[in-house]
């Protein structure tokens, strides 16, 4: 013990570091497995890492300060990636590792962050009069939460603020105590460039914190500078880190203020949380409880609950902390405090990585007062422990409905209990004591951690990439199809919707392959992007994805210059694709398919081929006729896509160029409504076939039915009466049968002139509803869209559960016992009913198309979905019906539900075919500029698919000409007639500007730090 005593801190903290790791995170790389998560992991951060290496090793070949065509339609390099690796100073040791190693490299600095979490708070902890036994144990405790553990598996970035927000503290403590106030402005500064987002986070608490503290040295009369010195130096501070933070924070700004996730809703629109989230809160605060809810991610250690338990048992001796502590209680149950805390939109709960320093400071606390501790105490501590229990037990519907795991976390919180009850009568030695303590903590953190990281736990952890896949995966993502594109000329390429399945909005991967992909997702996406996405009403749209794959829709695909599509090579013959859109052959003149790359977990089992269009738009060309975007707005969608080969749609009217009236060139189609009755137990042989398919204890060799049969034969009606039961069918089955009949036919007459509803059965199944298309010969060789607006939905409730449970159970012809009854309004308490999205499908003879309104749960792309234009396809064959099937709702209502189709003959190659000629000529394209020559007779509109930004900068013949928005989001300008040399500039805005901020804070604080140092030196 003594020997320990000498050792510094750190160097104690590294071994229980080492050895939780070893034995949480260990557990995880024994299965195979890596910390590469199969959603955002995968499809983000894991490939912007290695865009970075790239950057970080070949800077001459790609800088950061530049635009890069590889980040879907193109984007500014530094502003797209500030929010993920520009700010963090770990990834720049990349720069250091073979790209081979990466993989190795993105876990390794995953570790490396948290490592640094505990050594960040040991230096904060270090200004307080704690014993080294109590800081060792705040230290593990805020190093290893629930938070840490998670996102270091999904989001490793987010251990950044772990880091920051101890340093921020430290750094206000010494301005508070009278001490400079230079540290405070170089932390500041390194937060405000590490991540816009941790920057207003960390704000907020760190505000909190200067406010708390202030008040609480002053009334214990420690405070060591007056109210106005202390402001003097925080505006200093402040701005000093601004001013240093400017190369980054300027320009992220001005990106911000134009970017798609400006759009959200606060609080997601949301009060309250769902009930669900209320009953699951209590087994969350010392669990994972089973996954992650509005991002709520506590799972404190025993003797941090103990802490909170103690301090606020002790109130007026720590008031203050006591006061933040009971805010913290009551804004975990308002979405709109959460929505506060995450930059004024969703309710996300990340906040609470604010409050795991608060945990950690009431556990340095607890830990020193454990001799001292009264038997009132004692009981305080074991009474609200069990209660804690009593309440888990009450809220899950009296019965202790969580995972095995959690049980197991509880018996050693238990233990830790029983420890500090009977430490006092142990008569321990100190070595013992010590050693019994710690080793409890850290069995509890393991613990803890092994509910996220252990295979046998929990199911998030297979969703964790295997070992030695994401970089091939990487590689080998279009199997190798992407070598087959054209070596030189600027293109765009895309993929087919099924060409994968993820959870994720879109992959990042194709950023790699230099592909051009037209997809993208990144949590910082152009606004003039989203808009245009929006405005032509593409089904794929999301924040973080705003153009997705775009429904495979034709025009749009050709009107952003994709010229190759990628797509799976069993889709040919049973997928239809978009018009014009042909495989690429070999010289033998055979379809060109690419094998499969087989990467385990993550293939899609299937070759690739090429598809290539012949009309596909150029980068940039010219229109000589002009749309108001008056006349644009009031067209459909649909048409808004086709009317934009018929002009270039413009904010401002230009002088001397024609402008246009678009014409509408989609046509109506005719349809009928009908419900799809199969499934629907609306007659007594339904129910007698029903009861057959679900019959268990029995045998049914005599009672087997071919599927899908709805109606029996006399014979068969006799047969099965009596064996299910329905020789008298009871009043309450008939009932049920009569309002399944009521339903179906009200849903047939309420879509009597055309769509307007889907609803459920009264065993809260969706019906499915049938479009039948009237004349569907004449609709060959068209793009069919189904195109809805006014969407509203009916959610779920418990009390439909409860009625929907009885239903099922009279259908069935078994008893609704009392338990059955319980058991479903416990899962009706557990379940997120009224915060769920729903999913509406729709399905041709050779497309299937999801629409999927996100639930309120959603914390990066939530948005209500009012209208949705589902892409049906171009097929040359007969599609005589659509089935739309709707999943997690009871129903569904819309304002319109217009079907409409859109030929591509001769006026469609016509209108392309001209705009391709109108190409600017010996067109060059590179990171930051695009040049090229035009030679037209009368004024026209310089038309690009160039996402708009103030940073492109037009020169004709040399002269600067301004630009502006044209087809709704991309850069454009006016062109008077004549042959003329067009020259597009980039510069990231403001980048310059906060350059010579930045410069000058720089100079500004060295020197006065050279003023101080020659001070202190006289």
């Amino acid at each position: 013990m003594t020997k320990l005593r000498k050792l510094p801190l750190w160097v104690i903290y590294t071994g229980g570091f080492l050895v939780i790791v070893a034995l949480t995170f260990g557990s995880l790389f024994l299965a195979g497995r890596t910390l590469i998560w199969e959603v955002d992991g995968i499809a983000q951060h894991f490939p912007i890492l290695v865009e970075f290496q790239k950057i970080l090793q070949h800077p001459s070949q790609q800088g950061l300060f530049s635009w890069s065509w590889n980040l879907g339609l193109g984007a500014d390099q530094l502003t797209t990636f500030t929010y993920y690796v520009v700010g963090d100073p770990f990834n720049y040791l990349v720069a250091l590792m073979p790209t081979s190693k990466l993989e190795f490299g993105y876990q390794f600095l995953i570790l490396l962050r948290l490592y640094t979490v505990g050594l960040a708070f040991l230096g904060f902890s270090r200004q307080f009069n704690f014993s080294r036994l109590s800081r060792l144990i705040g230290t593990l405790t805020y190093t290893f939460t629930a938070y840490t553990f998670y996102v270091g598996m999904h989001h490793p970035f987010f251990l950044l603020p772990m880091i920051w927000f101890p340093l921020l503290c430290w750094t206000i403590e010494r301005v508070l105590r009278g001490q400079s106030w230079w540290q405070l402005a170089l932390v500041t500064a390194i937060v405000i460039m590490s991540n816009f987002y941790f920057a207003y986070l960390l704000a907020l608490g760190s505000l909190i914190y200067l406010v708390v503290r202030y008040w609480h040295l002053k009334a214990d009369q420690q405070l060591h500078v007056n109210l106005r010195a202390l402001l003097t130096r925080l505006v200093l501070a402040v701005s000093g880190g601004v001013g240093l933070s400017a190369v980054l924070l300027v320009p992220t700004l001005l990106t911000m203020l134009h970017a798609t996730r400006t759009s959200f809703d606060f609080a997601n629109g949301l009060w309250t949380y769902p009930i669900n989230y209320y009953v699951n809160l209590p087994n969350r605060l010392l669990t994972n409880g089973g996954g992650v809810q509005y991002w709520v991610t506590l799972g404190l250690s025993g003797v941090s609950f103990l802490g909170l338990i103690y301090t606020l048992r002790h109130f007026k001796t720590y008031f203050y902390l006591n006061l933040v502590i009971i805010v913290m209680m009551v804004g975990i149950l308002v979405p709109g405090f959460a929505a506060t805390f995450n930059v004024l939109s969703s309710p996300s709960n990340r906040w609470l990585l604010l409050a795991t320093l608060v945990f950690a400071y009431a556990t340095m606390i607890f830990v020193d007062q454990l001799t001292k501790l009264t038997t009132t105490d004692l009981k305080w501590l074991a009474g609200l422990s069990l209660g804690l229990i009593a309440l888990i037990w009450v809220v899950n519907g009296f019965y202790m409905n969580i995972r095995k795991h959690d049980i197991a976390t509880y018996l050693v919180i238990l233990a830790v209990v029983i420890f500090v009850i009977l430490q006092a009568q142990l008569n321990l030695t100190r070595r013992q004591f010590v050693s019994l303590l710690l080793g409890l903590v850290m069995l509890n953190l393991i613990t803890n951690g092994l509910g996220w990281l252990s295979i046998n736990t929990t199911a998030g952890s297979a969703e964790q990439l295997r070992r030695g896949t994401a970089l091939t995966w990487a590689k080998h993502y279009f199997d190798d199809a992407q070598k087959g594109l054209p070596k030189t000329g600027f293109y765009r390429t895309n993929y087919t919707p099924d060409y994968y399945t993820q959870r994720s909005a879109g992959n990042d991967i194709p950023m790699l392959l230099n592909t051009h992909s037209v997809a993208s997702y990144y949590s910082v996406q152009s606004g003039a992007v989203g808009q245009l996405s929006q405005s032509v009403g593409n089904l794929d749209y999301a924040m973080n994805a705003p153009l997705g794959t775009l429904n495979s829709r034709t025009t749009l695909n050709n009107l952003l210059g994709v010229t190759y599509m990628f797509a799976r090579a069993d889709e040919l013959k049973k997928q239809s694709l978009p018009a014009g859109y042909t495989p690429v052959k070999t010289a033998g003149g055979q379809v060109k398919v690419y094998p499969d790359k087989y990467v385990y977990g993550l293939s899609n089992h299937t070759g690739t081929v090429l598809l290539r269009s012949t009309h596909a738009l150029p980068l940039v060309y010219t229109q000589a006729q002009q749309l108001t975007t008056a006349a644009y707005q009031k067209l459909s969608p649909v048409d808004r896509e086709q009317a934009m080969l018929q002009g270039a749609v413009t904010t401002t009217t230009m002088a001397g160029v024609k402008t246009a009236t678009p014409t509408k060139t989609s046509e109506s189609v005719a349809y009928s409504a009908q419900v799809d009755n199969t499934s629907v137990l609306d007659s007594l042989d339904k129910v007698m076939i029903y009861r057959v398919q679900h019959a268990s204890g029995t045998s049914n060799g005599d009672l087997s039915l071919p599927a899908k049969t709805t109606e029996l034969t006399a014979t068969e009606r006799q047969t099965l009466a009596p064996a299910t039961g329905l020789q008298q069918p009871t009043t309450a089955l008939k009932q049920l049968i009569k309002q399944n009949q009521q339903l179906v036919s009200q849903t047939n007459q309420a879509n009597k002139n055309g769509l307007t509803t889907l609803t459920s059965d009264v065993q809260g199944q969706p019906m499915p509803l049938q479009l039948t298309i009237k004349h569907p010969e004449n609709y060959r060789h068209t793009e069919l869209y189904l195109s809805l607006t006014g969407i509203t939905y009916d959610r779920s409730s418990i009390s439909q559960q409860l009625t929907i449970g009885g239903n099922n159970s009279i259908f069935s012809g078994r008893p609704n016992t009392k338990v059955d009854q319980l058991n479903r309004w416990r899962d009706g308490l557990k379940d997120s009913l009224s915060a769920s999205g729903y999913t509406l499908t729709a399905k041709t003879v050779d497309r299937s198309v999801d629409f999927n309104q996100l639930g309120t749960t959603n914390m990066s792309d939530y948005e209500p979905r009012k209208t949705a234009v589902f892409n049906l396809g171009y097929s040359d064959r007969l599609r005589k019906t659509i089935d739309l099937n709707l999943a997690d709702i009871q129903g569904i209502h819309f304002k319109t539900a217009k079907l409409v189709a859109v030929r591509f003959g001769q006026t469609y190659d016509r209108q392309t075919r001209q705009l391709q000629q109108q190409g600017l000529q010996h067109l060059k394209v590179t990171n930051n500029q695009v040049t090229g020559t035009t030679n037209q007779t009368q004024a026209q509109v310089l038309t690009t698919s160039i996402p708009y930004s103030t940073g492109w900068h037009l020169q004709v013949d040399g002269q600067n000409v301004a630009t502006q928005v044209v087809n709704t989001g991309f850069v454009g300008a006016k062109l008077t007639a004549g042959r003329h040399h067009i020259k597009l500039v980039y510069r990231t805005p403001g980048l310059l500007v906060g350059a010579l901020i930045t410069g000058l804070s720089v100079v500004l604080l060295g020197g006065y730090l050279g003023w101080r140092y020659w001070r202190h030196r006289l």
